[in-house]
């Protein structure tokens, strides 16, 4: 999004437009006479009119008193706003010419408009720019010692816990705790020097 102070009212008929504009700042160069304030006032009143006008402000916000946070309003917000002096802004969805710049991204914005589709940031309490979330760094862990002797202890309870146990039920977990231990004794020899 970019931003801009005021809101103009679209393309007057009969006001120059962008072609007659820059044709007579051609012919104003042309001739090498000095150009009075009025009559630049003039082009750039005609180019920006001409150029910005059509294209409405997404969103037009105030800076809360007391608070660095921008507050949205409406345009009867606006005019007073502008009127009693107070910071105000008009984002768009194009940024105007002067703002471009490629560290800072536009928000994309969902097809209903409740959020950016980069970094998530809700449309009423976005950011000015795009700022999508990094990839998550992994934490720097040792690897710890293991020893898989250790749940020997365990499988000798478990089986004397399945004496209360059916002889199906028995006969399963004794297969399981059997290939557990054999396992377990491949991996320790494995390990020893």
């Amino acid at each position: 999004m970019s931003t801009n102070t005021s809101i103009d009212p679209p393309h007057i008929k009969g006001a120059p437009i962008v072609s007659d504009t820059l044709r007579s700042m051609r012919d104003a160069a042309r001739t090498g006479d000095p150009i009075t304030a009025a009559i630049v006032a003039e082009w750039f009143l005609a180019l920006r009119n001409q150029l910005f006008a059509d294209q409405r402000p997404v969103r037009l916000e105030e800076l809360g008193t007391g608070t660095p946070y921008w507050i949205q309003i409406d345009e009867q917000q606006w005019h007073l706003a502008r009127k009693r002096g107070r910071p105000v802004r008009a984002l768009y969805v194009h940024p105007l010419p002067g703002e471009r710049s490629t560290s800072r991204r536009d928000h994309k914005w969902s097809a209903d408009r409740t959020h950016c589709v980069v970094c998530n940031d809700p449309f009423d309490w976005a950011e000015a720019y795009c700022n999508p979330p990094r990839a998550p760094q992994p934490f720097p862990i040792k690897v710890q010692p293991f020893n898989p002797s250790w749940f020997l202890p365990a499988l000798e309870r478990l089986e004397r816990a399945l004496k209360r146990e059916s002889k199906q039920e028995r006969d399963k977990w004794n297969r399981e705790i059997a290939q557990l231990r054999k396992s377990i004794e491949q991996h320790t020899k494995e390990k020893l020097p």
